[in-house]
């Protein structure tokens, strides 16, 4: 924001209403700048901003004039003071490192020749002004200050110095400017305005604080990925604008559990939304039941949209769905990317292996599926279901995979024995035993027909049946993967 030039720039004697003026100062007048004793400790810490009434008061107080002086230069904000002849007086080292002037060389000088002969001071010598012309006690305004390749975001605050006079009234002794550099304070306010609607402010605030070094670092984090089923073809069926709409009310009701539970949305990718937990935005004790809570949360929240959907008269509202999948490991995290485009994100065999549990939900026939670490870090409170040994695209190491059922005390036991013995069932399967994994798969289906593992497994045995695996076998199935389980 500029304000309105400050008149003439020259160093002529500027008059208030009381007859009193700036003026070059008279021959042979010397300064001391002002500075603080040998030894002594400059202060450090989260800055503090003063106003033209603090340095004020001090000024005009009984106070020590060496603790002044002590104060002046430990403080971040420029303290500029100007006596009634419009000498510099006061000048500290901070009102010269954001100005660009010397100490030295200002103290004792015409504020005119100083300042009001170069352009670049206009918006700062309105506020100084304001302070000898206008009524108002005190005047604080934000200025740009545009000094060689820098710009700076400025609050400059000017008041008159007055003292108390025996007769009751102030006499006027000049005035006192607080300069205040606030360039890195805007800076960080646009960057959160700016991607505070699409990025976690956790990520934000992480990138803004920390030096290049810090923004990476290395340990176990829990991964999930959502993604919207059957995405294909709800954008053959829906005209653009109505498949944007559905898209975008999907992955806000699938993103409100992550930030319920504590995780971070990293990002969007189509129909689909990366999620993590663990250190340092959330406890790494809770990391793997947390991220659990939130694909729990994510599948129920689909039940209200879609009958929000159905009231709204979409067609087919009550096929909208969603797979999950969940991964605890070892990543990489934090700023990552060429210079132009970075963004905070996390890489590793973890991430891949829960957008590849995502994809094997579908083919299974399960909402939710997590790797054998994060079911085991989850504890007690979650109830899951043993479901495979398999290898994913992009890994060779086998992985056991569980469904997640549920939260402990609300899954029932009938269902907690169905899958204890769906799981004795495909033990035997890996031990080779035929005729004891065909008839607990049996009995599995007898109970619940439509159970898509329960079917996968018994297809298996078949085919094992008649063409046994190797010695090397690793319990791991590599023949033809069915289609997604619809």
């Amino acid at each position: 924001m500029r304000v309105a030039e400050a008149g003439p720039r020259r160093p002529a004697a500027i008059r208030t209403n009381d007859d009193t003026h700036f003026r070059r100062p008279p021959p042979g007048y010397r300064h001391q700048q002002c500075s603080a004793p040998p030894g002594y400790p400059r202060t450090r810490g989260a800055p503090h901003r003063m106003t033209a009434d603090d340095v004020s008061s001090m000024a005009s107080g009984e106070d020590d004039p060496l603790i002044f002086q002590r104060i002046l230069q430990s403080m971040r904000d420029g303290v500029i003071s100007i006596d009634l002849e419009g000498q510099i007086i006061t000048f500290n080292d901070a009102a010269g490192h954001i100005l660009g002037k010397d100490p030295a060389e200002v103290l004792g000088q015409s504020f005119a020749e100083v300042f009001l002969l170069e352009e670049a001071y206009d918006a700062f010598n309105e506020v100084v002004f304001k302070a000898v012309y206008e009524s108002e006690l005190t005047h604080s305004v934000e200025v740009i200050l545009e000094r060689g390749d820098a710009t700076l975001d400025l609050v400059v605050s000017s008041s008159l110095l007055t003292r108390a006079e025996p007769d009751g009234e102030r006499k006027r002794l000049g005035v006192v400017v607080v300069v205040s550099d606030i360039t890195e304070q805007r800076k960080r306010r646009k960057i959160k305005q700016l991607f505070g609607a699409y990025v976690d402010p956790r990520i934000v605030e992480r990138i803004l604080s920390e030096s290049e070094t810090e923004r990476s670092r290395r340990g176990d984090m829990t991964i999930s990925f959502v993604d919207m089923r059957d995405y294909t073809g709800w954008s053959e069926r829906l005209p653009p604008a109505t498949l944007v709409d559905l898209l975008n009310r999907f992955l806000a009701a699938v993103t409100q559990p992550v930030a319920a539970s504590g995780g971070i949305t990293d990002k969007y990718i189509g129909d689909s939304a990366m999620a993590v937990w663990g250190p340092p935005f959330t406890d790494p004790e809770t990391q793997a039941r947390d991220a659990c809570s939130a694909a729990l949360g994510q599948i129920a929240a689909l039940g209200p949209l879609r009958e929000a959907l159905a009231a709204e008269g979409l067609t087919d509202a009550n096929r909208l769905d969603a797979v999950v999948g969940v991964a605890t490991g070892d990543v990489l995290s934090g700023d990552i990317g060429p210079v132009a485009s970075r963004n905070y994100t996390v890489i590793g065999n973890a991430v891949n292996l829960a957008a590849r549990l995502q994809e094997a939900a579908k083919v299974y026939g399960q909402p939710i599926l997590l790797t054998a670490e994060t079911a085991t870090l989850a504890g007690p409170e979650m109830i899951t279901r043993e479901i495979d040994l398999l290898t994913v695209r992009g890994s060779e190491r086998p992985v056991i995979v569980h469904a997640l059922l549920g939260r402990a005390g609300e899954v029932p036991e009938e269902t907690i024995a169905f899958a204890a013995r769906y799981r004795d069932a495909i033990v035997a399967m890996r031990l080779r035993d035929w005729d004891t994994a065909e008839a607990g798969l049996l009995q599995c289906l007898e109970e619940q027909h439509y159970d898509v593992p329960s079917r996968l497994m018994l297809d298996r045995v078949a085919v094992y049946r008649t063409d046994p695996p190797g010695e090397d076998w690793d319990g791991v199935w590599r023949g033809a993967t069915p289609r997604a389980a619809r």
